[in-house]
């Protein structure tokens, strides 16, 4: 990472904070690397779980009353499966469309889940839709946004107290 082969993410960390901050940052993500690879592997079934509940929970919230938790998640397992497994094959395959088939499998499972949400719940297409989206911005980005305030603020603080492991 330091040498004539750097990233340009070090390189412009470098240039920004300075070699002492910078070893802290690259220190702190090399340390938690081996549990973002674990986190990563694990997304299906986050997606599979979360998924489901976010969907149910905003159901709820819309007024949807009465409803079985449990086809939701089987439709989410299946969905997230039939999603992901092709997406990753053409990843493995041909990588240069690993990025498009991934967006691909992601808007795939959001068809299935908006049309689940709308047989299962008895919602109009609309407020099947309306339904997804609150299931996605209050379970997923509002988390996912504040997760990585907390992983900034760990940064700021590791760089403000001069964090420096010992070697």
């Amino acid at each position: 990472m330091y040498g004539e082969r750097r990233s340009g993410v070090v390189t412009l960390l470098l240039d920004s904070i300075g070699r002492e901050r910078t070893a802290i940052v690259v220190y702190l993500l090399e340390r938690s690397w081996q549990w973002l690879i674990v986190a990563t592997a694990l997304t299906p079934v986050f997606v599979w779980t979360l998924g489901s509940s976010a969907v149910h929970a905003a159901a709820t919230l819309g007024g949807a009353r009465g409803a079985s938790f449990a086809p939701m998640l089987v439709l989410f397992g299946y969905a997230t499966a039939l999603a992901r497994v092709p997406a990753d094959v053409v990843a493995i395959v041909v990588p240069a469309l690993g990025g498009l088939a991934g967006a691909a499998a992601t808007l795939w499972l959001g068809v299935v889940a908006w049309r689940g949400i709308g047989a299962h719940y008895g919602q109009p297409s609309q407020r099947a839709l309306v339904t997804l989206a609150v299931a996605i911005v209050l379970f997923y980005l509002v988390p996912l946004v504040l997760i990585g305030l907390a992983v900034l603020a760990i940064l700021i603080a590791a760089i403000v107290l001069e964090y420096v492991p010992a070697t």
